[in-house]
């Protein structure tokens, strides 16, 4: 984190808990999210193919199952339905579910109709004890499952999943009968007994009774499809994946013990879902290779505050090839927004809007090869941009304002060990970043930190190559140092200025260094619209972009763009 002090440092302490053409194109505009107390399902209105099946939350097993209005319980049309077939879900609520995919199947919502599918029960049958309520034959208590480093010692409940809500709000959970208040539960696994502190009289009480909600782990699910559904209240997952190639869209993920959906298989397609409220994570990604995360919205996870240097956070891959993170907006996660993780390889994470996640906004760790373009990241910290000993990231084009830094780039002791990661260049060792055509706005701490102490080495081998970049502050002492490092030393050296730091290491030839009380490049960077105004020195400035990076973003190649985010 920056140093209160003089606000333009890292520590190495800090550090480790890191671990973590012209266009007509304009930067976008950060969107409002809703809140908890007003999420729902997309509306959807999916074409219903001849030979369906139906399922309600009030279906019967003597009913025919094939009309809308005679339809089967879940567990009879999982059952009886072949590979391949469409389940159609009438809206409602389906309490204390689960499903486990052993086929291929398409499930999805009832033309403009939500299905909520929960891993909780209605509870009732309380007892007064005093100054809370009891609930006697309580037979479901779900111990952690996540121990050390993820668990953030001040937060000492977050591995346990068990969770209780009163009108759609949640209790937090307490260690002991003695900790019970308003506002609060204890689960007495031993005594099976099940207690709350706030009055639950003439108001619904949903109390966690599964771990997870979609299992699709079976290879022969492979190929399925789950959209415009909704799944909460489930210990860990809502949605658990381990065949290949299912698609996931339009639906809602949230309120989960763990993480909202995880993914561990390749070829997953998760696009235009709501994944919010979850306890650890949005997206869990191990493996996941070739993984498409497109247009959802991911925000407010992390309620359970386990650590935010470990595991939690909007979403994270690690041991993944090939994933593609696009077009997502990612926002108020108690933790990294987006996070590349552990020898990772060839990301992409394009046209993102990530802004006022409690840590980085994106991070790339002990991994290779990611383009990171075209981005609006803001009000992240401790960074907007983490590199950290991570090799061949190319960051183009992307917004970044009112970060703590809008980009740091650091190497650590770190080193990769093995030789079959080595050789296909999963180094864990900093080097070759390129860093072009960004606009760097008003960070609260040094714009651009690049600082090569932590290993002694000259932080110009990290970043070989930085150039038509803009820097924006409204007065040369706020930041007082626009970038520190990439010098040839081996520490490194504070510039206030983009002239001294032309003139010390030759890089920046064609980037704009702008001090000016009123911002000439947006159209109201306050209310976080992040379009280019007219006349802004933005506009055209930018060097053309490589194909691949051009063809990522979605604009086209060989002509001269604007700075900052294009899409």
């Amino acid at each position: 984190m920056m140093n209160n002090q003089c606000n333009t440092y890292f520590s190495l302490s800090t550090l480790a808990k890191l671990t973590l053409a012209v266009l007509v194109a304009v930067p976008l505009t950060v969107p409002r999210i809703a809140n908890s107390a007003t999420l729902n399902i997309k509306r959807t209105n999916y074409g219903i193919p001849n030979g369906a099946y139906f399922v309600s939350p009030t279906g019967k097993p003597g009913n025919s199952g094939r009309s809308a209005n005679s339809p089967w319980p879940v567990a009879k049309a999982i059952a009886s339905a072949p590979s391949g077939a469409t389940i159609v879900f009438r809206g409602g609520t389906y309490r204390n579910v689960q499903i486990a995919l052993n086929k291929r199947l398409t499930l999805q919502a009832y033309p403009n109709e939500q299905p909520w599918l929960k891993g909780s029960t209605v509870v009732d049958g309380w007892v007064q004890e005093g100054s809370i309520w009891r609930k006697d034959g309580w037979n479901f208590s779900f111990l952690p499952v996540e121990e050390g480093k993820a668990i953030d010692p001040k937060y000492p409940m977050a591995g346990h999943r068990d969770m209780v809500y009163i009108n759609g709000v949640a209790l937090k959970q307490v260690g002991s009968k003695a900790n019970v208040g308003p506002g609060t539960f204890f689960v007495d696994g031993r005594n099976n007994k099940l207690y709350i502190g706030t009055n639950p009289s003439g108001k619904t009480v949903e109390a966690t009774t599964q771990t997870e909600g979609i299992m699709a782990w079976n290879s022969a699910a492979s190929g399925s499809v789950i959209r415009g559904l909704g799944l909460a209240h489930y210990a860990n997952q809502g949605l658990k994946i381990g065949a290949s190639g299912i698609t996931v869209e339009n639906s809602t993920l949230a309120w989960n013990g763990l993480d909202g959906v995880a993914v561990l298989s390749s070829g997953a397609k998760l696009r235009g879902n709501t994944i919010s409220y979850n306890g650890r994570r949005g997206v869990n990604g191990v493996r996941s290779h070739r993984l498409q995360l497109e247009n959802n919205v991911i925000s407010h996870n992390n309620t359970e505050n386990f650590s935010k240097s470990w595991s939690a956070g909007g979403a994270k891959i690690i041991w993944t090839d090939g994933a593609v993170m696009r077009g997502n907006t990612v926002n108020n996660n108690k933790s990294i927004g987006l996070w590349i993780d552990e020898s990772s390889t060839n990301s992409t994470v394009v046209n993102n809007v990530v802004h006022n996640n409690s840590s980085n906004g994106i991070s790339m760790e002990i991994s290779h090869n990611a383009i990171i373009a075209s981005n609006v990241i803001s009000g992240n910290a401790p960074a907007g941009i983490i590199i950290l000993n991570s090799s061949s990231a190319r960051i183009y084009n992307n917004t970044l304002a009112r970060n703590q830094a809008n980009l740091l780039v650091q190497d650590t002791s770190r080193r990769n060990t093995k030789s079959n990661e080595i050789s296909k260049g999963i180094t864990w060792v900093t080097r070759n970043t390129i860093v072009k055509n960004n606009i760097f706005w008003n960070s609260s701490g040094t714009m651009f930190f690049a600082s090569g102490c932590p290993v002694k080495q000259a932080s110009k081998l990290m970043i070989p190559v930085t150039n038509n970049n803009a820097y924006y502050r409204r007065s040369a002492g706020k930041p007082a140092n626009l970038i520190w490092g990439l010098n040839s030393n081996q520490c490194s050296q504070t510039f206030s200025s983009l002239a001294s730091f032309r003139s010390a290491t030759g890089l920046e030839a064609n980037s704009l260094d702008v001090v000016n009380s009123s911002d000439p490049f947006f159209v109201n960077a306050n209310a976080n619209d992040f379009r280019l105004k007219s006349g802004s020195p933005a506009i055209g400035r930018g060097e053309p972009l490589p194909a691949d990076i051009a063809n990522a973003i979605g604009v086209a190649a060989g002509r001269k763009v604007n700075l900052g985010a294009l899409r």
